[in-house]
């Protein structure tokens, strides 16, 4: 063979190769391919901690076996309530992920509050509490519930009362077995003393117990590659990759512990009542917006807090639907369907200015494929890991009464 035909075979082989390699590549790009090659494992474990730490526990309130059951016992009891009937678990059900399944939750006597109940997920792991982060401990969280007229809408001179003797001083009922209880666990826990602050104490190193690991993504991250589905790894490719989820969301508690305005629509209760100081925001806003975490007084003077909440974690999202500061989303699909119309401009905040990130999530046919959604949804649902059931009684008073 002469020299030109040596050449023209050797451009027409490296052509049909490069030709095979390049439609192989396309079949493998369509929603029904397999996850490309990409070592998605080893880039999160160079980017990200591959697992949750101890939760941080504050030196004036070390965590002990007796001082968790208290927590437990007084998370559970409604007789902390003005009514009798609603407990911090009436918000936070273990069957709900911690959350209650309502938009809104109703409090004592049918009041409601204004926006929705947060998980207890892995909340020992943040620094700000509620959805405008107004509170930066578990012990400073606890105290509010009980008296918030939306929702216990209590006294602490009547939760020590009841603690004490046994009587709920409002329906005069006596809880025998309760004050019992109380007194051995509040002698172990605090040497007898109770008080308000013992009692968010004792609340606070419950909620340090109520953590989720071990989900099907984690195993998956610890090399078993059986643990997530095909579609699972497909969304874990988006979730790190043109969703841009990871960027707010990052492992290994799936939240940034930061706040976001990503233009949730209102959820229709909003009234202006409940935002009495609208008019002092921003140079005055919607009388009837939520305004987020510019609400806090010391932040009211600048707009760049307007609208924006809490970034949740994602552990054991699957349970604790519905979605978002104003329960607003019953379904995942629900928000990713939020994002995609975000990102393509068809949806606006109603107050402040979008998160500039949102812009740039590639999602279905904005830069993505059709099976998006699901692929997410799918992964969403590998984050779902160990979970925490309450006490066979349930809501109640200890001793069953």
């Amino acid at each position: 063979m002469n020299s030109s035909k040596l050449v023209t075979s050797q451009i027409l082989t490296t052509t049909l190769v490069a030709s095979i390699v390049f439609f192989a590549s396309c079949s493998n790009s369509g929603p029904d391919s397999s996850p490309p090659k990409e070592n998605l494992r080893e880039r999160i474990l160079s980017e990200f901690p591959a697992e949750l730490p101890p939760p941080p526990v504050p030196e004036n309130n070390p965590q002990t076996v007796d001082k968790v059951a208290l927590g437990e016992a007084l998370f559970f009891d409604p007789n902390l309530s003005s009514c009798g009937t609603i407990a911090c678990a009436s918000c936070h059900m273990p069957e709900f992920g911690f959350g209650d399944g309502e938009r809104i939750s109703e409090g004592c006597d049918g009041a409601t509050g204004r926006r929705n109940s947060n998980t207890i997920y892995n909340t020992a792991y943040l620094s700000h509490l509620f959805w405008d982060g107004r509170v930066q401990s578990l012990e400073q969280q606890a105290l509010g519930p009980v008296v918030d007229p939306a929702e216990m809408a209590n006294t602490w001179d009547n939760v020590i009362h009841y603690l004490s003797t046994g009587e709920h001083p409002i329906s005069k009922q006596l809880f025998p077995k309760s004050v019992g209880f109380y007194k051995i666990l509040f002698d172990q826990a605090f040497s007898g003393e109770i008080t308000s602050t013992n009692v968010a104490k004792a609340l606070a190193a419950y909620e340090r117990t109520v953590n989720s690991r071990a989900s099907p993504y984690d195993r998956w991250l610890q090399g078993d590659d059986s643990a997530m589905s095909r579609a699972q790894k497909r969304g874990a490719l988006i979730f790190f990759g043109r969703a841009r989820c990871s960027e707010c969301h990052p492992p290994p508690n799936f939240t940034d512990s930061d706040f976001h305005n990503v233009g949730v629509p209102r959820g229709g209760h909003e009234r202006a009542a409940m935002f009495p100081d609208n008019s002092q925001i921003c140079g005055g806003i919607r009388e009837d917006a939520d305004p987020g975490r510019a609400e806090l007084p010391f932040l009211q003077s600048s707009c760049s807090d307007l609208g924006k909440f809490k970034t949740p974690t994602l552990r054991n999202v699957e349970l604790s639907a519905p979605y978002m500061h104003n329960g607003t989303f019953s379904s995942l699909d629900s928000i990713m369907q939020h994002y995609w119309n975000a990102a393509r401009g068809s949806t606006t905040p109603i107050v402040g200015n979008l998160d500039e990130r949102v812009h740039l999530i590639m999602l279905t046919d904005a830069g993505g494929h059709p099976d998006d959604f699901v692929n997410l949804t799918e992964f969403l649902k590998a984050l779902t890991g160990s979970q925490i059931k309450g006490p066979p009684s349930g809501i109640a008073p200890p001793g069953g009464e």
